[in-house]
């Protein structure tokens, strides 16, 4: 194996994520994400093809074991990190001279920023923190046309690859905060999770749109024993999260999971791994049963609990109806404290706050999006096409859409997809020409 191919083979993306538990396992951060800021740095100055440096920025995100500072205790590394990847990336640019406002999602994220202006027009204030949140929005996008104009090939392999073992890294990472709780019935029926970068519905974004690949590879593999576990652990991690909207979403996208697994000539050899796997969860559960009893009694309980969801998607109504053409602004749904609040609903965040201007360029969005996912149809295109509808779904009910846990993974299979069309694009003119 050269060196340069070790960058995108299996053993890297296993090693990045092995060196990530370790650090988030002993809270040691401080020092890992520097080594990780650092070595994304170099492949951005190195590498013409920047598709290496995205395991290490998904890594990245899942190695911050807290995040309660004050603001006098903040680490410096935060601060210098997006100093040092926005140098990379100015480096990367100059030196090898990529195009950069590029791409099919181009025409949705110009009518997004623009609506975003129009709607400071109705906006109770617009200060620097209004601008602030604009400018993370636009760094979303910088993103997409970044990635998308500096990778070459098709890569969809190598990223599901990527996805299935930081599936495998969050679970773990659930696990572990449970293992390491004093109760874990009372961690349960108080819903304590945190790992630090994320809490419930965080974690459980990421896994709606992870287990999917698990999926993949268990479709992918004849004897596909241990990857049908890997999705029952990652379903059960997903439980623990407790969040109702994550599980309500995964739920709906298991009836497309279970169609796309059994579909195909292997679901004899499935059938029997899922039936083995199911029959040791019910080994577990029968001799474990105050933890799942307990889990089981949170869950009945956070089905009839009224979290206010209501009356917040009717004050994001309201608010559209007062500005139905470009919404309230940014800060829409504020707390009694004054801090940023958004809607639960993505659809109603952004009528509220960008009003139907607004929801145009969602729509513009959200339909490019599976136009790309979906524009050659594979087992790769259409599990990755679920991945996104289930983030979507949870959406639906939680702050998903323009968080950053959901928006830089998306635009990074969207940029990682679009490559992998126009590769393919470029690979049968050439065979025609031959």
């Amino acid at each position: 194996m050269t060196k340069q191919r070790f960058f995108y083979s299996t053993a890297y993306l296993l090693l990045l994520s092995a060196i990530t538990l370790f650090f988030w396992t002993n809270k040691l951060e401080n020092y890992g994400l520097p080594l990780f800021v650092g070595a994304m740095f170099l492949v951005l100055i190195l590498f013409k093809d920047v598709t290496p440096a995205i395991p290490i920025l998904m890594n990245a995100l899942f190695m911050i074991s807290k995040t309660s500072w004050s603001l006098d205790a903040i680490p410096l590394y935060l601060y210098l990190t997006p100093v040092a990847l926005l140098l990379g990336i100015g480096i990367h640019l100059i030196r090898f001279r990529n195009k950069l406002f590029r791409g099919k999602m181009t025409l949705g994220i110009v009518w997004m920023f623009v609506a975003m202006i129009l709607s400071s027009f109705n906006a109770a204030f617009v200060d620097l923190n209004y601008v602030f949140y604009a400018v993370v929005g636009l760094l979303y996008a910088f993103m997409y046309f970044f990635f998308l104009n500096s990778m070459s090939g098709d890569h969809t392999e190598y990223l599901l690859k990527l996805m299935l073992i930081l599936g495998a890294l969050i679970s773990v990472e659930v696990m572990m905060y449970y293992l390491q709780v004093d109760d874990i019935i009372y961690a349960l029926e108080n819903k304590t999770i945190n790992l630090g970068w994320g809490i419930s519905n965080y974690i459980a974004t990421y896994l709606i749109m992870f287990i999917p690949v698990t999926f993949y590879f268990a479709k992918k593999t004849k004897f596909n024993l241990e990857f049908i576990v890997l999705a029952l652990f990652q379903i059960i991690m997903l439980l623990f999260t407790l969040s109702r909207g994550g599980i309500v979403a995964f739920t709906f996208v298991l009836l497309f999971l279970l169609v796309y697994l059994y579909s195909g000539k292997n679901w004899k050899y499935t059938l029997l791994s899922s039936v083995l796997t199911l029959g040791s969860l019910f080994l577990i559960v029968y001799f474990n049963k105050d933890l799942f009893l307990a889990m089981f009694d949170r869950f009945q309980r956070l089905l009839f609990d009224d979290t206010g969801r209501f009356e917040i998607y009717l004050d994001a109504w309201n608010k559209f109806k007062a500005n139905p053409l470009f919404g309230a602004g940014i800060f829409a749904r504020l707390d009694e404290a004054g801090n940023y609040r958004m809607f639960h609903n993505t659809v109603l965040h952004i009528m509220a706050t960008f009003g139907a201007f607004g929801l145009v360029s969602l729509l513009i969005q959200v339909f490019m999006m599976f136009k790309i996912a979906l524009t050659r149809i594979s087992n790769q295109t259409v599990i990755l096409a679920i991945a996104i509808m289930g983030a979507h779904a949870h959406g639906m009910v939680d702050n998903v859409y323009l968080m950053p846990q959901f928006m830089i993974l998306l635009f990074l299979i969207i940029a990682v997809l679009e490559n992998a069309n126009e590769a393919k694009i470029l690979n049968n003119l050439s065979m025609g020409e031959r």
